[in-house]
């Protein structure tokens, strides 16, 4: 590895490294609990390889046993699951009846568990200790684990919620017996998914005191700010916290690199010359388009490498990953260019070298990214290389920042309506409502179930003082990972080829745009709204597409201000409206438009929450008698603001949404508007209006640092604008921050 960084440092070709950090190796932390393992387990860990165990693991099964709910927050690779895996194996020994619950994001993790546990099964001897219960299970399996439940049911938020949770009655035995619920991997839980999830478990909670069960929970996190705030917002429990790891770790070296080219040909050189070098490499990109791209580059450039590398993203068939993640841990597969999906912990064997083509979006996905290398203790390399993006070149500018900085919060928000609807109806129909419930205090859920009585769909029993459902199960039209309804893409042949969400489709998969799926290119040609379909064509072109947008937005209700200087900053209910009015036709490798093309698609109205300020006339006045664009003064402020959120929330700016007025007729003043970008909110403007003079003072920094004068894609441009980033000055956005 020392000779490959050698190499890299010396090459011209990538001398644009801009900083060499290096993390030293750190020796093992070992303790045992307080209360010894049996022997049976003693000898099980041993036949793993396992002679004794990390403090945080020792210290977390103590606070399982105390009868509390821990949350283990420590790096990547360094034993969360063997806290929960030995806490319900010791109860089962002593109590085998008891039930244990385990809950994974992606299937990938159960999967990946599983073979673990039962590895751990064969050398105790346990009968019946565990099942997958997920979407791949077939009829007949389901009904033999329904009928004699195992001692742990490894399962994913979607089987809670359409199979578990919905038909509980037929799994009364397991309820009855249910002491743990294991919630791994809980940072993954946040945005739409993280506020369905915790309307789910409060389900899950209220099933089991039902049946007489008041499971402990056992969470395990990446590294965040709020690891008790989230623990504690999807479950609604108080837990725990273990922070400081035991685990070994290798030396990591860690290299920034700020390409004057092409950062994706730097990119693509770089896992090409890794991976001929014989290191293990995964690439991650920041978006679904560039992972298959560079997975068309490294194959055209590289054609030896072609059979032993593979792009894996989210949209890909079930079996399309199983099979890249088994590749991968026989050392089949050399290499991997991937996006975020492969950032959580599936074990794909040991990986040597880390390329991060572009910044994360977050210190806490970045470190998550960069733990996929170097386990068990060996040393790894991680390179991140900057694109032309606002927080890409703050980091490139301020290194010892990131290395110092804390990480992000992760949010979500179940007071979301829709979503919080959706899953009173759902609980309804499990179980009736009472005002006495065992989990729900239902003083803060009036507003909802007025509406549901109203809409016909939940019904008031005065005399037995319930709730109950008019509907018959309502949890089959709750799509719990989205707001909205997923589409299918089809080819002509009417043959499968991926899925993508409501959210997307308008932008991502109109008539005309380009879709890549595993490297091959597909042009859209045709969208059926009625039917949730679209339908493509193989195509090979040397261009992609980007959306032409509009918004409007309308201010509901103002439920928060606050001042900054001359600003008041104010929160509340926004009504957006979006229209897709066309698309930009952009050469792959100058990203220069090359035509535009006019669309004629329907408008995507939603009611979210955001945040929103005038800027009054005196200072407008100003901009413009200083000789600066008003509206590109605007306008570059927005996307500023949109890039710098990511800094304070986990998120990433496609999760945010924004509109610039020098003049809006709701306010009669220039104003400028940043939202959630999903139906109902999920509080991210919340953490920003709840931080924002750091906010602010950040956003200032990104632009006030950047070397360019007017606008660049280092500070003020947006890849993403639906307006081609057309007004932009960043001189007027400047002297509106310099008022506070």
């Amino acid at each position: 590895m020392k000779d490959f960084i050698s190499e890299i440092e010396g090459s011209d070709e990538f001398r644009e490294v801009t900083w060499r950090e290096r993390i030293r190796p750190r020796p093992a932390g070992i303790a045992e609990p307080s209360g010894p393992l049996s022997e049976k387990t003693k000898l099980a860990l041993k036949a793993a390889g396992i002679d004794s165990l990390y403090k945080h693991q020792a210290e977390a099964i103590d606070i399982v046993r105390s009868g509390e709910n821990p949350v283990v927050m420590t790096p990547t690779a360094s034993g969360k699951s063997l806290v929960y895996n030995l806490s319900v194996i010791e109860d089962i020994q002593s109590d085998p009846d008891a039930k244990a619950l385990y809950i994974f994001p992606l299937k990938g993790l159960i999967h990946d568990q599983f073979k673990g546990l039962s590895e751990l099964n064969k050398s105790l001897g346990l009968e019946n200790l565990c099942a997958i219960y997920d979407g791949d299970t077939n009829s007949y399996r389901r009904k033999k684990i329904r009928d004699n439940p195992p001692s742990i049911i490894l399962t994913n938020p979607d089987m809670v919620h359409l199979a578990l949770n919905a038909f509980h009655p037929r799994w009364e035995h397991f309820f009855k017996n249910l002491k743990y619920i294991v919630i791994d991997e809980i940072h993954a839980y946040r945005g739409v998914f993280g506020s369905h999830v915790a309307h789910l478990l409060r389900r899950l909670r209220r099933i089991a005191a039902h049946y007489g069960a008041a499971p402990r929970f056992i969470a395990c996190s990446a590294t965040i700010a709020n690891p008790l705030g989230l623990a504690n917002m999807l479950t609604g429990l108080d837990f725990k916290l273990i922070t400081e790891t035991g685990a070994p770790t290798g030396r990591k070296d860690f290299i920034f690199l700020d390409p004057e080219k092409s950062p994706y040909t730097v990119a693509t050189k770089l896992f090409i010359r890794a991976v001929r070098a014989g290191f293990k490499t995964i690439a991650f990109t920041k978006s679904r388009k560039i992972t298959e791209l560079m997975h068309k580059w490294v194959s055209d450039s590289a054609p030896e490498l072609s059979p032993f590398v593979s792009s894996y993203r989210a949209g890909f068939l079930p079996e399309e990953r199983r099979e890249i993640e088994g590749r991968l841990f026989s050392g089949e597969l050399k290499g991997v260019i991937s996006t975020s999906a492969l950032e959580l912990g599936v074990d794909i064997g040991g990986l040597d070298l880390c390329i991060l083509v572009g910044y994360p979006g977050s210190v806490s996905s970045t470190w998550q990214r960069a733990g996929r290398v170097g386990r068990s203790g060996r040393d790894s390399l991680v390179i991140m290389i900057a694109l032309e993006d606002a927080l890409d070149k703050y980091f490139m500018r301020n290194p010892d920042n990131f290395f110092t900085r804390s990480t992000e919060a992760a949010l979500l928000d179940t007071t979301n309506e829709p979503i919080k609807k959706a899953h009173l109806l759902s609980a309804t129909s499990e179980l009736n409502l009472s005002r006495n419930d065992s989990v729900y205090d239902l003083s803060g859920e009036q507003p909802e179930l007025a509406a549901l009585e109203e809409e016909g769909k939940v019904r008031y029993w005065t005399n037995g003082q319930i709730w109950y459902s008019r509907r018959k199960n309502p949890h089959r039209h709750v799509n719990i990972r989205e707001t909205g309804s997923s589409y299918s893409i089809m080819d002509e042949d009417k043959k499968l080829i991926g899925k993508t969400s409501q959210r997307k489709v308008l932008h991502e998969l109109h008539p005309g745009a380009i879709y890549l799926h595993r490297g091959n290119q597909y042009v859209v040609i045709s969208l059926h709204t009625a039917k949730r379909e679209v339908t493509v064509r193989p195509a090979y072109v040397n261009y992609y597409t980007v959306p032409e947008t509009n918004e409007e937005t309308e201010i509901l209700t103002v439920e928060e201000e606050r001042r900054l200087g001359p600003l008041v900053i104010k929160r509340g209910q926004l009504r957006v409206t979006e229209l897709v009015t066309g698309y930009f036709i952009k050469d792959i490798y100058t990203r220069e438009v090359i035509k535009t093309h006019f669309l004629d698609l329907p408008e995507e109205i939603f009611t979210t929450r955001g945040i929103w300020f005038e800027v009054p006339d005196s200072l407008t006045t100003e901009i413009g008698d200083l000789g600066f664009s008003v509206p590109g003064s605007l306008h570059a402020l927005e996307h500023s603001l949109i890039a710098a959120l990511p800094l304070f929330a986990l998120c990433d700016r496609m999760d945010l949404g924004g509109v610039s007025y020098p003049w809006n007729p709701q306010l009669n003043n220039a104003a400028i508007f940043v939202y959630d970008g999903h139906e109902g909110g999920i509080g991210l403007t919340h953490r920003g209006f709840d931080t924002a003079p750091n906010w602010f003072g950040a956003t200032e920094k990104l632009m006030a640092d950047c070397p360019c004068e007017i606008a660049c894609p280092s500070c003020t441009q947006d890849p993403h604008c639906g307006n081609a980033n057309d007004p932009l000055d960043k001189r007027g956005a400047l002297h509106i921050l310099a008022q506070f």
